[in-house]
């Protein structure tokens, strides 16, 4: 086997290119809006971030492993019977998992059946490091032969893998093989994760169909947020169901911060006489920062303590109509 020394010299040869939660002093309300939006948008950058190139490691490079990365990525230019030979001794060889997973991203831009084959063997690794840049990259590359064998990986992998896998997939934009995945999910945690990835996918229909599902409940309100899905929400939050899961549809509206939300959680709110319900739509308004629907019902309002709750609520959005309404209720103590 050549030495580590040897095949960053080979690498240098044909290279053409040289590179290199919220404060507790916060309304609880508020902070519940705020660790909400924080926890979509938090799943929402890490799928994006999936998609990107394979990402460095925490430490910077040295010098040898600058050197082996410009030449790697000059690899790229190079014909795939020149790449490949050098590529496959790297993976054998003595070199940083830097380098190997560097090596990994090229193989994924290689259209070839030699790459797409040592792509799978380090998706099949004991190394989790090299496992999940391999998996990672085969989404990336989006061969249709390499993306149904990760079939074989997701089957016999735990949690960790599972996840890795379902994210290569949606990279790929493989819906069906996602959907696939719920459907058979032998664990509540396997079966959200898939719904998770589904909704970061806007995969509305597959959504839908896995509704009827008795223990998708919450993880399906969370991925019909993500997608926007308002109708499935609100058939969620009208329907006869667990009533916390009936709530949590109804704030979750608040994330989709549309005119058709606000529209539908202040018809919530005048319709339900729950409590539960209407104080998840009240802070569904308050996500969504619709001070002039909160205002509408503040004015028709029966009771004080209703008033006094509405009042609350303009107050954290901080816009003109809270002064509006702050001022007309001092109007009323002359």
């Amino acid at each position: 086997m050549q030495s580590c020394h040897t095949i960053l010299m080979s690498l240098l040869v044909v290279s053409n290119v040289m590179s290199a939660e919220p404060p507790e002093d916060l309304p609880a309300l508020e902070r519940v809006q705020r660790i909400d939006l924080a926890q979509v948008q938090a799943q929402a950058e890490r799928a994006r971030d999936a998609a990107e190139r394979v990402r460095s490691a925490r430490r910077a490079p040295t010098e040898e492993e600058s050197l082996a990365l410009a030449a790697m990525e000059g690899l790229m230019t190079q014909p795939p019977e020149r790449a490949l030979p050098i590529i496959r001794k790297v993976l054998a060889g003595s070199q940083s998992t830097l380098i190997k997973q560097r090596a990994l991203f090229v193989l994924s831009q290689i259209d070839a059946p030699e790459a797409q084959d040592l792509l799978l063997q380090a998706a099949r690794s004991s190394d989790p490091d090299l496992q999940r840049e391999a998996i990672r990259n085969i989404g990336i590359g989006g061969q249709p032969k390499a993306l149904a064998a990760l079939q074989q990986i997701y089957d016999k992998g735990d949690d960790a893998v599972k996840a890795q896998v379902l994210e290569a997939w949606m990279i790929a934009d493989r819906k069906e093989e996602v959907y696939q995945a719920a459907v058979k999910a032998k664990s509540e945690t396997e079966l959200n994760e898939a719904i998770r990835m589904l909704g970061v996918m806007g995969a509305v229909d597959e959504l839908r169909k896995l509704g009827d599902r008795p223990n998708a409940g919450s993880g399906l309100v969370n991925a019909y947020a993500i997608s926007g899905d308002l109708a499935s929400l609100r058939k969620i939050a009208e329907g006869s169901g667990d009533i916390a899961v009936r709530s949590e549809a109804v704030r979750k509206m608040g994330i989709i911060s549309n005119d058709a939300s606000r529209t539908a959680l202040r018809e919530i709110y005048q319709r339900s006489a729950d409590a539960a319900i209407k104080d998840a739509a009240l802070q569904g308004l308050l996500i969504s920062g619709d001070e002039q629907g909160v205002l509408a019902l503040y004015r028709s309002a029966k009771t004080t303590e209703e008033k006094r709750q509405l009042l609350r609520t303009l107050s954290m959005i901080d816009g003109d109509a809270a002064l509006e309404a702050i001022d007309a209720a001092l109007e009323e103590k002359k």
